[in-house]
Parts: structure tokens; C-alpha cells; sequence
């Protein structure tokens, strides 16, 4: 398994520290952590969180700070070039995706897209926002929103919430699956879980965890 730690600036980790409502949150959190790939200002780095970046069967990027842990589909892959950086790219194209690429992306997404609107209109802020950055290989970029605004982002997070502790019905400890909702649900935990024990439970390549029959 390909395993990348990033650590957190001060603006990730406001970020992270927000709630995930919809897919828009989602791709803007990845698209802001995939500039961080190749940051090396210590200096600007927050030691209260960290980032993992895992690629191997399942390709899974990880957030956790003091009280939260959640994770969701990271969907390109990255490959080490020899000045020790890294590169990051669609494998289906191999297209390279640079902090400029990464920064037009982000001014798309952030003119308030979703998923309920036009393909007339979404394409007319993929064209404001490449005039904006001297852009002209529309079909890239297109490619690259289609990418992103389909994937399938399989979110969970790893809950400690001591302020809606309501017995079994919002346990202290617990997952919470998808962020909609309309589609999330909740599983109970026993006991607090580490980075460690919430990434195997999402890792295909161990044992499967079970769920006790006894407590369904």
C-alpha cells in the first residue's frame, strides 16, 4: 500500500473542522488537500491533525485531529518523481494535475455548482474560471469536474460527541456513514477508536470486522 502523510496548515484545518454537507464540501476539502502533496513550510504546519493518503486496492484519503476522524474516496493516483515531490494524475489519462489545475478547479466549485443544475450552466463557469487563469483546454477541465462531481465519495466518519450523548440512540462513540441526511446512519461503538482501528475497518486487503449479531 502507497501511504502519504500530510501535515496540516492552519487553513486545512479550519476546513476540516467544518461540517461535510454535500458533495461540493467534499471535492473542495480534497482539491485544497492535494495542494498541500508537495508544501514542505513546516513552519506553516498545525501539529494538533494530520492527513493519509492510502492507495492500493482501496484508494482512501483520511483527516483526524484531537476529536474527529473521517475519510472519503481519493480519486487519482500519485507517483514519486525524483526530486522527492510528488506527482499527481488521472490514471485513465494520465493527465497531470498541477497547483494551477488545482486552483482552477477550486474557483469552479466554489461559484456554488450542484449537481441539480445545467450542463449549460456549469459550463459557463468552467469558462469564466479558465479565462480567469489564461486557460484554454476547456476538455480537460471538463473532464476533470466530470470526474469529480460523479465519483462516488463512500464518506464515514469516526464520531466522539459528548454534547448529543443520548444513550443508545447517539452513542458517544460511533460512525456516522454518508453526510446527506437523508442517507446517513449511525453504528454504535463500544469504546473510543484510533486512526489505526478506523482505517482497517475501511481496508479491504485485511479481515473483515464484524458486527456483533448480538447487538443488531
Amino acid at each position: 500500500m502507497k501511504i502519504i502523510e500530510i501535515k496540516i496548515n492552519r487553513f486545512i484545518c479550519e476546513k476540516i473542522s467544518m461540517p461535510i454537507r454535500d458533495k461540493r464540501d467534499t471535492i473542495l476539502l480534497l482539491l485544497e488537500t492535494m495542494k498541500l502533496v508537495n508544501h514542505t513550510e513546516n513552519n506553516l504546519f498545525n501539529k494538533k491533525g494530520k492527513i493519509m493518503i492510502c492507495i492500493d486496492k482501496m484508494s482512501r484519503i483520511f483527516y483526524w485531529t484531537d476529536d474527529k476522524i473521517f475519510s472519503f474516496y481519493f480519486p487519482f493516483s500519485l507517483e514519486k518523481t525524483g526530486d522527492g515531490n510528488y506527482r499527481i494524475y488521472d490514471s485513465l489519462t494520465d493527465f497531470e494535475i498541477t497547483n494551477q489545475m488545482l486552483s482552477l478547479l477550486i474557483s469552479i466549485f466554489e461559484k456554488n455548482i450542484n449537481q441539480e443544475e445545467s450542463l449549460e450552466n456549469t459550463v459557463d463557469h468552467i469558462i469564466d474560471s479558465a479565462n480567469d487563469y489564461e486557460y484554454k483546454n476547456i476538455d480537460d477541465i471538463w473532464k476533470l469536474v466530470v470526474k469529480l462531481w460523479y465519483m462516488e465519495e463512500g464518506y464515514i466518519r469516526y464520531d466522539y460527541d459528548a454534547v448529543h450523548e443520548n444513550g443508545k440512540m447517539h452513542p458517544l462513540y460511533h460512525l456516522d456513514v454518508n453526510y446527506s441526511s437523508g442517507a446517513s446512519y449511525k453504528i454504535g461503538l463500544y469504546h473510543e477508536l484510533q486512526i489505526e482501528e478506523f482505517k482497517e475497518i475501511l481496508d479491504i486487503t485485511t479481515d473483515c470486522l464484524y458486527l456483533s449479531s448480538a447487538n443488531i
